[in-house]
């Protein structure tokens, strides 16, 4: 008795022949899938925020609040939450208003009263913030969104952030060249999400 007739032969060629094709193309989807993952690493932007109260490039008391790209790729930054003492705000000036509105309209006063229309020398103090949103931070680099240096002016203001700074978390929303986008706060570091929201 003959276990295989042709047609029985043809049929077994025939489903060998799928499985052959689904494996191969499994292992390509794989390999895809394993170069993808590859090229999101090597394009994966780290972000972290710092703070500090001394510049030792200039050698002198200064606050600073700034961004560092840990990464291996570009950040593009698209949102920005500060929380402090567990209330949100959208920005630096809102973060200042919250915490140290009678000390910032001391500063203003100070400067308003002075030096209305000249420029202040250096010993009073300085204060000066950049752009934190669709700003691009390239791979190991630092980039400082806020600063106020310390002097006769400055002295209440620097003293109060000073203290308040301890009491900020920041978390910052952005994505990398290639659209994948991440989120990182103090507690997490740059954890994939769908999309950045909105500012």
């Amino acid at each position: 008795m003959k276990l295989f007739n042709r047609d029985r032969l043809n049929s077994v060629i025939a489903v060998s022949a799928i499985m052959i094709s689904l494996a191969s193309f499994y292992a390509t989807y794989l390999q895809a899938r394993a170069a993808n993952q590859q090229v999101k690493i090597m394009t994966m932007p780290v972000i972290q925020f710092s703070h500090g109260n001394y510049d030792e490039e200039s050698n002198q008391s200064k606050i600073t609040f700034g961004f560092r790209n840990a990464g291996a790729g570009p950040a593009i930054l698209k949102s920005v939450s500060f929380k402090y003492k567990n209330v949100e705000y959208s920005s630096t000036h809102d973060f200042l208003r919250a915490c140290c509105q009678e000390e910032h309209k001391m500063m203003k006063n100070k400067f308003n009263r002075n030096y209305k229309n000249h420029h202040p020398p250096l010993d009073e103090g300085f204060q000066s913030s950049s752009e934190i949103n669709e700003v691009i931070i390239p791979s190991q680099s630092e980039y400082p969104f806020y600063s106020l240096s310390r002097g006769t002016a400055t002295s209440e203001l620097w003293e109060k952030i000073n203290q308040e700074r301890w009491n900020l978390s920041i978390s910052a929303c952005f994505c990398s060249p290639l659209g994948n986008c991440y989120e990182s706060n103090s507690k997490k570091i740059s954890m994939e999400v769908n999309q950045c929201p909105d500012n």
